[in-house]
């Protein structure tokens, strides 16, 4: 008999996870969508300034693993120019932990840590072929509020923000 594997376990960002996840984002999403090396640039910003400003009494970092093996992520940061707004960045869930509901996991999280750390409100940006994610904001009662075309990347999609009133 095959035993049970253990569940995924979240845990906070340590040394080697930036650059992984950084890695683990241009490759899952250039095999799922196409979308090149400019996303990559972008995500390694987002990762940089996350790194770079980190305050852990407002901001945290979700990293979902089984058995050391990475499956996910979540950051949830302060909104520089709005105090009393959240922002979900960086959200990943990889393709051997689909279907678990570690996406739902991981923004729930974010929700429970952004009320905890008294922000009004949690955004997010995505992208409209991102249909599972799209999936997930809409169960927990986010709301598009914005559409543009897409960044460069991912040329004939919407780049949406989303918002959730805390």
């Amino acid at each position: 008999m095959l035993a049970k594997p253990n569940p995924p376990v979240l845990r906070p960002h340590r040394p080697g996870d930036i650059g992984h996840i950084i890695s683990r984002h241009a490759i899952v999403y250039f095999e799922d969508y196409g979308w090149d090396e400019r996303f990559e640039a972008m995500v390694a910003r987002i990762m940089a300034d996350f790194v770079d400003q980190y305050n852990p009494k407002i901001e945290r970092s979700w990293i979902a693993e089984r058995d050391g093996v990475f499956l996910g992520c979540v950051f949830l940061v302060s909104d520089k120019d709005m105090p009393k707004t959240a922002r979900i960045r960086a959200l990943l869930v990889e393709h051997t932990a689909r279907g678990l509901g570690l996406g739902r996991r991981l923004v729930q999280n974010c929700i429970d840590f952004a009320r905890e750390a008294g922000y009004q409100d949690l955004v997010l940006y995505t992208n409209s072929i991102l249909t599972p994610a799209r999936q997930i904001y809409k169960a927990f009662g986010f709301r598009l509020v914005k559409e543009e075309d897409s960044l460069i990347f991912a040329p004939g999609t919407q780049a949406e923000t989303w918002k959730l009133a805390l």
